[in-house]
């Protein structure tokens, strides 16, 4: 979650998140809310088969009504294509008990036996007009809609980039000064330790109070798939009676394959760091480290160097004095090979 807080602060990855966010809702509206309707579609969008079908119609109309304004008018429905529709037309297309019917209306209409399509013209009555079918106005809205939307968000994003790069002198104030000024701290900090080496190997762990078997361990293992050895963190020491135990302490371990000794370390809590007689007792286990957030420590074996720190520290309450065990303590466990 805070990863993705952080890219949100970022002008481009905003503008990114904003045309995502205005893609899906497009869609929502154009697939859902306010889909495309045909209303009052005209012969010419009909399929080619339900076209010829219109085509036996107007023939056969016109045979029995003898309407020719009629015939005319719907003749014009089918536009460009009606010459074509009809040279395709047999009796069985129609219904039809012979080619009569079909030859007498291409008669009528100047229509040859066989017609190019490169050839030939749409008859029209000079009283006619072209019918432009009602849906075709209907993507105008919709194109206008995302028109504006894409130069919206451009405008959005030029002013959010454009406010990004804003110089140091044109702080409106002292304290807008010191924002800027730990923004770009904080941008060089990000750079240098994209500089430094990546850990060869990174684990996150947390203990959570309740947790009895809490025992994690880690391999180590080279880019190549070697074996390096093993790193973990278990509990070291407890503190008081009755369920769940109360941790006081975590032990830290590093193996190395290449060294005879393990290394340990453990992190105590504000209470255990500052009894003696609880020092005294876990002295043997490993060096001592006060846990406290940000804490950070190093262990170093023959061929590994491991960097430890503390993410998050919560202390639990009850009967026991303060601050003298976890409720939760998190950490991050980098490890790195030693350079020879």
């Amino acid at each position: 979650m805070e990863k993705i807080k952080l890219l949100l602060k970022q002008p481009l990855m905003l503008c990114v998140a904003g045309i995502i966010v205005g893609l899906m809702m497009g869609l929502i509206i154009g697939w859902v809310i306010w889909p495309v309707t045909w209303t009052n579609a005209s012969p010419r969008d009909l399929h080619i088969d339900y076209q010829r079908d219109y085509v036996c119609m107007i023939i056969d109309s016109y045979i029995h009504n003898s309407n020719a304004d009629l015939m005319r008018v719907r003749w014009n429905g089918l536009g460009k294509k009606a010459i074509d529709l009809l040279n395709t037309l047999t009796p069985s297309t129609c219904r039809f008990t012979s080619n009569t019917e079909i030859d007498s209306f291409k008669a009528i209409m100047n229509v040859p036996a066989q017609t190019s399509v490169s050839t030939t013209t749409p008859l029209v009555s000079p009283t006619s007009t072209t019918i432009v079918p009602s849906s075709s106005l209907s993507y105008l809205p919709i194109l206008l809609f995302c028109g504006l939307t894409l130069v919206a968000g451009g405008v959005f994003a030029y002013l959010l980039i454009k406010r990004g790069k804003q110089p140091l002198n044109s702080a409106k104030s002292p304290e807008d000064k010191l924002i800027w000024e730990k923004e770009q701290d904080d941008k060089e900090v990000v750079e240098q330790e994209s500089l430094e080496e990546k850990p060869l190997t990174q684990f996150m762990t947390t203990y959570r109070m309740g947790d009895e078997l809490y025992d994690e361990s880690f391999s180590i293992d080279s880019i190549s798939g070697e074996f390096l050895g093993e790193c973990g963190v278990g509990v070291a020491e407890t503190i008081g009676v009755g369920e769940p135990k109360k941790v006081t302490a975590l032990e830290l371990w590093l193996f190395d394959k290449n060294d005879v000794q393990t290394v340990t370390k453990v992190l105590y809590s504000e209470h255990a760091y500052n009894d003696e007689t609880i020092r005294q007792r876990l002295l043997s286990k490993g060096e001592p480290v006060l846990a406290k957030p940000g804490q950070r420590f190093i262990m170093e074996t023959a061929s590994l160097q491991l960097e430890a720190r503390v993410i998050d520290l919560i202390y639990g309450r009850g009967p026991l004095p303060e601050n003298s065990f976890f409720s939760r303590v998190t950490m991050e466990i980098s490890v790195w090979t030693k350079v020879q």
